[in-house]
């Protein structure tokens, strides 16, 4: 006959056993690392919804991190760190992902996506997301997701509102050869230069002005420095994600379906978050003693047609590139208001 200490014991075990079991199951089989080098903005929204989505429906299998501001380095060491396999995703403006695939330019193009609205659209054609599913293939990466974050604009130091006020004047363009090409074919003395070193450049006169996200200029507070922003025509930042080919094997079909599942829930809510966040953007600006420009119909026009000339001058060098653009353009077309 067992005694009560006996007993005693025995029920402790198996309540000791249970909390080890239970602990077991808690915890994470994978750990999925999301990163981005902004914060307070679209790209930052887009991950936490992520997150959210894929806490609520992984039973805790994944355990997902989000790392805004460059915590995990810049954007090209991230980059690389989805390629190599210690990231799993990373978040950047399209042009960063040139180096991998230079394909990724053409998001880049004028005259492409001539609002959010449409650029969305266009993004999520099924032409098109067939089209960006093949890149990163056999190169440890596919895509996730694309979709708009800001329109482009060009805070300049003094006020920019024909293409004859930016002759010779020394801007800032992203590294990507097509801005560097289009605004040299617009008399400008266009310099590749990192986004860290713009502001301090701006205020001691090495650079007259600089191209950028309309949501940057203000989140940077850039109104301190000069407080003229024109707006670009048909010129949109595009971002991406990627994720490592090889943690989506190893999660299992279940978990990557899941994953890809909420990476699509995540744009249909970051479509209006995003124009929602550009529109803020430019208020706050204007609120901060900013004027907010735009070309006239024919300096306008001129500029869209400059920029076209030169993204098929630097898309022919590369044969699938160039057919990538006219496919973008195709789509884009259906899409166009009339």
């Amino acid at each position: 006959m067992k005694t009560k200490s006996m007993i005693t014991m025995a029920l402790a075990g198996l309540f000791g056993a249970f909390l080890i079991s239970a602990a077991a199951v808690a915890a994470p089989q994978f750990t999925m690392k999301l990163t981005t080098t902004t914060a307070n903005d679209a790209d930052v929204e887009w991950l936490n919804t992520l997150k959210q989505g894929i806490d609520a429906r992984s039973g805790g299998r994944i355990k997902v991190e989000v790392y805004p501001a460059s915590q995990l380095g810049s954007a090209p060491r991230t980059i690389e760190g989805v390629t190599m396999g210690t990231v799993e995703v990373a978040l950047n403006a399209s042009g960063f992902y040139e180096g991998l695939d230079p394909r990724f330019g053409v998001l880049s193009a004028t005259g492409i996506f001539d609002s959010m609205e449409q650029g969305n659209k266009v993004l999520n054609d099924p032409e098109i997301r067939k089209l960006l599913s093949t890149y990163g293939a056999s190169k440890g990466y596919e895509v996730l997701s694309v979709f708009m974050h800001t329109p482009v604009a060009v805070v300049t130091t003094k006020p920019f509102k024909t293409l004859n006020d930016i002759q010779s004047k020394k801007i800032r363009v992203p590294g990507s050869p097509l801005f560097l090409h289009t605004f040299k074919a617009l008399g400008a003395a266009p310099l590749s230069m990192s986004l860290g070193e713009v502001l301090p450049a701006m205020q001691n006169g090495t650079i007259d002005g600089a191209v950028g996200g309309n949501t940057i200029f203000t989140s940077l507070k850039f109104y301190d420095v000069t407080k003229s922003m024109t707006y670009l025509p048909s010129t949109h930042i595009a971002v991406v994600a990627i994720i490592n080919s090889q943690f989506l094997k190893s999660i299992g079909p279940e978990l990557s379906a899941i994953v890809k599942e909420e990476a699509r829930k995540a744009d249909e809510h970051i479509y209006k978050w995003a124009i929602e966040d550009s529109e803020k953007s430019r208020k706050l600006w204007e609120q901060n003693g900013g004027k907010s420009y735009t070309l006239d119909g024919a300096d306008a026009a001129l500029f869209v047609k400059d920029a076209g000339a030169s993204a098929e001058a630097v898309f022919s060098g590369n044969a699938k590139q160039q057919a990538d653009y006219k496919v973008f353009k195709a789509v884009a077309e259906k899409y166009r208001k009339n």
